[in-house]
């Protein structure tokens, strides 16, 4: 897994969530990516640059965001949701092809931070996945 780091200032991604739990997120992710990939990619440039953003909450669950980059807060519809994703220096991986992205993630936080020195900044608290233009899947990790 190839891992760089990149200082990225603050922006917004708009699009549509939900709220999910450790032993349905799978489920719940895929059919939120089913119902609304098309339209995303429809207002996306060329189809790409989606991201899925995700935190914690209080509750312990995890709220995932599948949506566009946005350069103000304002949702892309009525339907939608609108996150700020902070300023950082954030550690990014590659998702090598054919490797599943849960996989990645699992790898990235048990061995790649490592690897590099580098650990997760929890204070920032939000992680996303995205898919640049040519389809490729990097994660995006806040790192101290």
């Amino acid at each position: 897994m190839d891992i760089r780091f990149e200082n990225r200032s603050a922006f917004y991604v708009s699009g549509y969530s939900v709220e999910t739990n450790e032993s349905s997120h799978e489920k719940d992710i895929a059919l939120l990516r089913e119902k609304h990939e098309d339209k995303l990619r429809s207002i996306s440039k060329n189809g790409f640059g989606l991201y899925f953003v995700t935190w914690l909450t209080e509750s312990n669950n995890y709220i995932y965001l599948f949506g566009i980059e946005k350069h103000d807060k304002t949702p892309i519809d009525e339907a939608a949701a609108c996150v700020k994703i902070p300023a950082a220096n954030f550690a990014v991986a590659t998702v090598p092809g054919g490797m599943p992205v849960l996989e990645a993630w699992a790898e990235l936080f048990e061995t790649g931070l490592q690897s590099v020195g580098s650990a997760p900044n929890t204070e920032h608290g939000i992680y996303f996945e995205f898919f640049n233009e040519i389809g490729v899947c990097e994660i995006w990790v806040p790192v101290i």
